[in-house]
């Protein structure tokens, strides 16, 4: 009689475990969507915004000349709705992260403080601002907030955090294959 009663646990156990299954092309963190930005701005010839957004699962989303964009430079802290109106003006671009590199840029990323700068530094004129960031995400209040990593272009400015320096760089390679 005991053998009737194992079976429906262990049927019960294998049903349990699979549902719990992780997939490698997710990388989930209360309800965070977007984990990283990088924004290209210039008013020199004529108006100029692109970018591209990474979300949870490695998409890279671009974006050209969005109307009403949230911009991450003139309010750090974007509601849950501002960021999902940004994810709503971008093309899922053939570009994805692959799901190992993504999780280790998003824990690299996690303890950087938006604190210490570099000394802003003349870099050209005409140039534009390339601005990288990581989102770090509040689930009880339901906002993003903005971590800015470097600014490049008519103005430098780097982060001196040395993991943001890493993501940073990261970030760079991947508007390489972007652009």
């Amino acid at each position: 009689m005991k053998p009737l009663r194992i079976v429906p646990i262990l049927l019960y156990t294998l049903l349990m475990a699979l549902s719990v299954s992780c997939s490698d092309d997710a990388v989930v963190a209360d309800g965070q969507e977007i984990y990283f930005e990088v924004y290209y701005t210039n008013e020199a010839w004529g108006s100029q915004r692109k970018g591209f957004l990474i979300d949870k699962q490695g998409q890279v989303r671009t974006y050209d000349m969005p109307a009403n964009w949230n911009d991450a430079n003139i309010k750090t802290t974007l509601s849950k709705e501002e960021m999902e109106a940004n994810v709503s003006q971008t093309t899922v671009s053939s570009i994805k992260i692959d799901g190992a590199e993504l999780e280790k840029y998003i824990k690299t990323s996690a303890g950087i403080a938006g604190k210490d700068f570099s000394k802003p530094v003349p870099g050209g004129a005409d140039l534009g601002l390339t601005r990288f960031y990581s989102y770090t995400y509040n689930a009880g209040k339901k906002t993003y907030t903005a971590v800015l990593l470097r600014q490049t272009g008519n103005v430098t400015i780097h982060n001196q955090d040395t993991n943001a320096k890493a993501v940073a760089d990261w970030l760079v390679k991947i508007m390489d294959e972007v652009y």
